[in-house]
């Protein structure tokens, strides 16, 4: 029989080598001989976060600190587990736990800047990877973490010079490419960042941020797509209750103006029509510019690559819904009276685009979230609209229809993801 030992450095191996399966199979075998073994629990651990399975992994991580509540190391295990499935209360009262048991670990730190990157606390992130970076100044993630908070507070010539620390202090780490792309997509320089996404995938071609980095570099190259993850970009790190008190505001604002221009009188009712058509153009955009994007990236030698299944399916049908609700409208106008049911119908199929561009493929009995199924339950709605239009009643069609796409969009826009 293999010793425990044995078979604890050649899992450690193996999760070095990527391969966590082949792990877990010599850590099953320490666990049969020592059910109690908490390194053997805390590399199977790593193994579940490796393959996805944060739930499972949090439980073996608890389970390690029940067995060795003196290790840090699994404090900062359980902490990571925590991070990863957004639970950041807990991963900073773990790691807070760690660092009192270790303060001399500047990963730990590092791990903590990152927590306070996520819940937009930009000051105090860069006042742990200081912290961390004083125990330990070369350590890549404190650097990627302080870098980034210091590209979030704006000082561009300090995250610079740290990114520039960190690539020389590790040029072939696939996490710190993927960091400085971000960084520089951030400020709108997307072909640098698709330079930087390039060589993170080269290095770690499964690395699944780098991948969406590069694909939203690339759809950086369209115009209005790059204005958009800029918004994106601006709202985000202003705090969860911007991403719908903004929107909120803006809508406000237009009708404000609307109704004040409609009651100026003539001279002034143009100016409000054209504020509620730019408002709608805009809105319009920002639910389709995506699937649109990805379309274009089907012909680019890189992007087509970097799109998933369901993206390729969603851009296509996207298209095929606007270019097709498109012409067939345009044929209703050109028909003149009779070919009113045409018109109705091509906008209603220019319409299903936006809920087209939101559906996750292939559909299954059980979505991810359910906006799915309302994104689902209006697609149907739209196509049943569209047959009822040529049996007639389409009046009441119509404005039942509209009543139901705007609502859509409102809870599609403000649901919490």
């Amino acid at each position: 029989m293999v010793e425990v030992e044995a078979l604890l450095h050649r899992a450690h191996l193996l999760l070095e080598q990527g391969r966590p399966r082949d792990a877990e199979k010599q850590l099953a075998d320490a666990l049969q001989q020592d059910p109690e073994n908490d390194q053997a629990i805390g590399l199977l651990a790593r193994c579940k976060y490796d393959l996805r399975q944060f739930q499972e992994g949090i439980r073996l991580a608890q389970q390690a600190v029940r067995l060795s509540p003196m290790v840090s190391y699994y404090f900062y295990l359980l902490a990571f587990g925590y991070f990863q499935t957004d639970n950041y209360p807990a991963a900073r009262q773990s790691l807070g736990k760690a660092i009192e048991l270790n303060p001399h670990a500047a990963d730990y730190f590092g791990l903590w800047s990152l927590v306070l990157l996520e819940e937009k606390n930009f000051s105090a992130a860069l006042e742990k990877a200081n912290e961390g970076l004083a125990v330990d100044a070369q350590n890549i993630t404190c650097l990627n973490a302080r870098a980034t908070a210091l590209n979030k507070l704006r000082r561009v010539e300090d995250a610079i010079e740290t990114m520039a620390t960190a690539l020389e202090r590790d040029p072939e780490n696939a996490y710190t490419h993927s960091s400085i792309g971000w960084n520089l997509l951030e400020k709108g320089r997307h072909r640098e960042a698709a330079t930087h996404f390039r060589e993170s995938l080269r290095l770690e071609p499964m690395m699944e941020g780098s991948r969406a980095g590069l694909k939203q570099s690339l759809k950086s190259k369209i115009a209005p797509y790059r204005w958009l993850l800029q918004y994106s970009f601006w709202i985000n790190n202003k705090g969860k209750n911007a991403r719908w008190m903004i929107p909120l505001g803006v809508y406000v604002g237009v009708q404000a103006i609307y109704r004040a221009t409609d009651k100026a009188g003539s001279n002034w009712s143009a100016l409000g029509a054209v504020v509620i058509g730019l408002y709608i153009l805009l809105a319009a955009t920002t639910w389709i510019i995506n699937p649109v994007a990805n379309f274009f990236l089907l012909f680019h030698k890189d992007g087509k690559y970097a799109l998933t299944s369901s993206e390729r399916w969603s851009a296509l049908l996207t298209m095929s819904a606007l270019a097709g609700g498109l012409i067939i409208a345009l044929s209703g106008l050109l028909a003149g009276e009779a070919g009113f049911p045409w018109l109705i119908s091509g906008i209603l199929l220019f319409s299903l685009a936006i809920p087209l561009g939101q559906l996750e493929f292939p559909l299954l009995s059980r979505a991810r979230h359910w906006t799915q199924w309302l994104s689902r339950g209006v697609l149907l709605a739209g196509l049943l609209a569209i047959v009822l239009t040529f049996i007639g009643n389409y009046a009441e069609v119509w404005i039942g229809y509209a009543v139901l796409f705007v609502a859509y969009t409102w809870v599609s826009a403000l649901a919490p993801r």
